[in-house]
């Protein structure tokens, strides 16, 4: 294991795999760590070999000759960021597999948030990486997912899944509660109905109960008939262009439902713009 990170702050993580899309998530963080003065944590997770998101060993190593590279190549592109961005920096590289090793640098810096590339350098034929899914799946810190080709822009519209559900999910949220403090979007709060269905008396009320708790910020409620939920946000998206789409689940077998391999593919139309999950933690 090879850490040279000297103090832990209020930090931003961002694994890498050298690839094009983590790279611009590098940026898009930097941006992030930028405005709300954060440290940048850079994390990269490697085996004997090189694993490629099909499962693949590519390349195969000794560790300490690859720990030495990667060290090499993580520093340069800390170098790089400190050179382009007034940012703390930091890197951490550790042997493990990408998920795992994730997992457990987020459970010991306890990150506001992760960010990642939506695709590495995998072979997977999806729209989101593997691990990408996986950790969207899993982890329940806040996970901004950056399109390859998104570039960072000033947010100045957030559009909100909400199933009106809760009442008070906004101030769960550190997270979207300090975006909108800082660049004061306009929140296009969205919820997709299958058709012929009505709001039920829980739904009405937390819709209520949900204008008051926006009343304070721009904003507009949204409800749209689609069977799909997937295509009622591609549609609302491209009718209605957005700079973050927030989307929020009580539980993770919401997104173990729309991320499993059957539905990347669905969501394509969903990948060029940055894409933020928050889980509700439920006690």
């Amino acid at each position: 294991m090879c850490i040279f990170i000297k103090k832990i702050m209020k930090n931003i993580l961002v694994p890498i795999d050298f690839s094009d899309a983590s790279f611009n998530a590098i940026s898009y963080a930097a941006f992030l760590a930028n405005a709300f003065n954060a440290e940048l944590i850079l994390l990269h997770a490697y085996n004997n070999g090189v694993i490629s998101e099909n499962g693949n060993t590519e390349i195969d190593n000794p560790s300490e000759e690859v720990e030495t590279a990667d060290e090499k190549f993580i520093r340069n592109e800390m170098d790089g960021i400190v050179r382009r961005f007034t940012v703390k920096i930091g890197g951490i590289i550790r042997k493990g597999s990408p998920v795992q090793v994730i997992e457990e640098v987020a459970k010991e810096l306890d990150p506001e948030i992760i960010v990642m590339g939506m695709k590495g350098k995998g072979e997977s034929i999806s729209a989101f990486g593997s691990t990408t899914v996986k950790m969207i799946t899993r982890t329940l810190n806040p996970l901004l997912v950056i399109p390859a080709n998104a570039g960072y822009q000033t947010i100045n519209t957030i559009t909100l899944a909400s199933d009106f559900k809760r009442q008070d999910f906004q101030l769960h949220f550190p997270v979207l509660e300090q975006l909108i403090k800082r660049f004061h979007p306009f929140v296009e709060i969205l919820n997709i109905q299958k058709k012929d269905s009505k709001l039920t008396p829980t739904m009405i009320a937390g819709k209520m109960a949900t204008e008051l708790i926006w009343d304070k910020y721009d904003h507009s409620f949204n409800i749209i008939e689609k069977n799909d939920v997937e295509k009622g946000i591609h549609n609302f998206i491209k009718n209605h262009p957005t700079d973050l789409l927030v989307m929020i689940a009580r539980t993770r077998h919401f997104f173990n439902q729309m991320f499993e391999p059957s539905h990347t593919k669905k969501m394509t139309a969903l990948t060029k713009t940055p894409l933020l999950i928050l889980h509700e933690q439920v006690k």
